[in-house]
């Protein structure tokens, strides 16, 4: 079980930004009220064992398809196109799909290349500053150096990684320039 502060952050990161799904869901229920249907959901999330969600959007979208089937259960008068509408409805997967997946992680293995070719001193600035997120006076104390020459140090990172972007494209583009010049067109 997460730490409320943790619980917190998870909220915070995964629901909160993708709230308006649910909102935009639940005004196609028009007998509904979408803030009680929101704050009861995030009742019963908080109460729940986050650490095992992997699909905390769709996650929280269940919950409140739910507590909106529990409403109209508990109704005198029930819309049919209302019980049609939560039992033939779903929300978006936000689940990244298999191509997505192996591209992020072709570039991360990119960047990774990168980041291990840079020169000593400005690969620890880089990962200090931007993957760890030190602050610069930190950043210099544990290596040794001024925040100056972080400074340079970061903006000569930050350049060979442009360059090494810019000419992965540039190879690219040329790749499908061949590709294209070969062909034969009638």
């Amino acid at each position: 079980m997460l730490a409320d502060q943790e619980r917190g952050y998870w909220l915070a990161k995964h629901i909160v930004p993708n709230e308006h799904l649910i909102r935009t869901w639940l005004t196609r229920f028009s007998d509904i009220e979408a803030d009680d249907i929101i704050q009861e959901g995030y009742v019963i999330i908080s109460e729940a064992d986050v650490g095992k969600i992997f699909n905390p959007i769709g996650y929280f979208h269940t919950i409140c398809r739910n507590l909106v089937l529990r409403h109209y259960r508990k109704a005198q008068v029930v819309s049919v196109t209302a019980i049609a509408d939560i039992l033939n409805d779903t929300l978006v997967d936000q689940t990244p799909s298999i191509e997505d997946t192996i591209d992020a992680r072709a570039e991360l293995r990119f960047l990774d290349q990168i980041i291990q070719e840079l020169p000593d001193t400005c690969r620890k600035v880089f990962i200090y500053r931007k993957i760890k997120d030190y602050p610069q006076k930190e950043c210099a104390r544990k290596l040794g150096i001024s925040e100056n020459s972080v400074e340079k140090q970061l903006a000569r990172a930050l350049t060979l990684i442009a360059r090494s972007y810019g000419q992965r494209d540039s190879d690219q583009r040329k790749k499908v320039g061949l590709v294209r010049g070969n062909r034969k067109f009638s």
